[in-house]
């Protein structure tokens, strides 16, 4: 069955954090800082405005505190087998390319985290970190609090199988775009292409039952096949856990080749939504956008860095945002700007509906492709998908289901 194509509401700001949205007749009042939704049908103007001015009577003031650091961000290496177009890597000049992590600096850095982290995760990434695979390894041994691992899956041994197997806290994430005419961007260094590699290596990961995922990118090449990429991922080669993120700025660019149509991927991530929804697929990018209006917990920041991690370079060193380190004005980009930046205490978001969902998006995209410090991608993105979940929610709510129960598989 065709899914019907959805339309946008009729939204008017009421008062500082009260929204309505309005389709035939039906009104959703919103308030965007508690998320609480008040529904209405024939509602007269007089009627619907003294709801709202309660609504905002009775709204808290919040503030963003930094957070307590839960997440350490290890950069394992900076070397890599392959040549990506949109490597955000060696198409940006960081800081110790073609550097890997050793063994003591390993073991510096996971006692550094077992001192100060409680019930905290791990990201290893690179580069490639499947080629500096011993360090790799020793970091799964000595740490059990939960592990991704985000790699290109061309690096594949008996021994990797193993350990995955016999550690179900790790979860291997690997990049892949769509079938083989999507992930075109996605090659060796000499230019081979990598999907048949990728795709064998995945499905004996599978065969062993490894905890899987696998990270999209949605660009120019595959924008318009999201919809069908979603379910080559989960129907043919069996993956739950889905991201799909945006294209990040890229300084030795071919951004006209990365770059997309926001709008088709907000079309796109909607139509997915309600797949998702029906399969229990969890999809990273709708999951942390929709839970607030179901958990009530505000998004204060997309990016991490403002507090909840720490990113280590491969020599151990410790920094906010290793592509940020790149620019000649780094030192500017301290803890206190980021937190100026977030949507709460952005001028730029001060009248945006979905603030509490949002969390600016990519510092590094905010500073390189706009001028207010967010991702204003996120703008056009968060207000749709605002709309749409609103309204799944009052449906959902006016057939009497459970919400916890219905939304469960993108709810963090």
């Amino acid at each position: 069955m065709k899914q019907k194509q959805f339309r946008s509401s009729q939204i008017k700001q009421l008062s500082k954090n009260i929204f309505t949205f309005v389709q035939k007749g039906r009104v959703i009042l919103f308030n965007r800082i508690t998320f609480q939704q008040k529904y209405l049908e024939d509602a007269s103007f007089a009627e619907i405005k003294k709801i709202a001015k309660e609504m905002e009577r009775e709204t808290p003031k919040i503030r963003f505190s930094l957070p307590q650091t839960k997440k350490f961000r290890i950069e394992i290496t900076f070397n890599c087998n392959l040549n990506c177009d949109y490597c955000l890597v060696f198409k940006n000049n960081l800081v110790q390319l073609n550097n890997s992590m050793n063994e003591n600096t390993a073991r510096k850095t996971i006692a550094f985290y077992k001192k100060n982290i409680r019930k905290g995760s791990l990201m290893i990434t690179g580069g490639e970190p499947l080629t500096n695979w011993p360090v790799v390894k020793l970091f799964i041994s000595k740490i059990k609090d939960p592990i991704k691992i985000f790699t290109n899956g061309t690096i594949i041994s008996r021994d990797i199988i193993r350990t995955l197997k016999e550690n179900r806290n790790v979860q291997l994430i690997i990049s892949l775009d769509g079938r083989r005419a999507e992930n075109i961007m996605r090659k060796f260094s000499n230019g081979k292409e990598v999907f048949p590699l990728v795709i064998k290596n995945l499905k004996r990961l599978r065969q062993q039952s490894c905890n899987l995922g696998i990270a999209c990118l949605y660009t120019n090449k595959n924008v318009d096949k999201l919809y069908e990429t979603v379910k080559f991922f989960t129907r043919e080669l069996g993956i739950r856990f889905l991201g799909i993120s945006f294209p990040h700025y890229i300084a030795k660019n071919l951004n006209n080749e990365i770059n997309s149509d926001i709008k088709k991927y907000t079309e796109a991530m909607i139509k997915i939504f309600d797949f998702a929804l029906k399969n229990n697929i969890y999809i990273d990018q709708l999951a942390k956008r929709f839970s607030p209006l179901i958990n009530g917990r505000f998004r204060f920041y997309a990016c991490k860095l403002v507090g909840e991690q720490k990113t280590f370079y491969p020599n151990g060193d410790q920094t906010l945002c290793t592509k940020i380190d790149s620019l000649k004005n780094r030192k500017k980009y301290d803890l206190r700007y980021f937190e100026n930046k977030i949507p709460i205490n952005n001028k730029f978001c001060q009248k945006c509906p979905a603030i509490g969902i949002c969390g600016g998006g990519c510092f590094w995209d905010g500073i390189m492709r706009f001028r207010n410090g967010v991702d204003e991608r996120e703008c056009i993105l968060n207000n749709n998908l605002l709309d749409y979940f609103l309204w799944k929610i009052y449906f959902a709510y006016k057939n009497g289901e459970n919400l916890d129960k219905k939304f469960h598989s993108l709810i963090l």
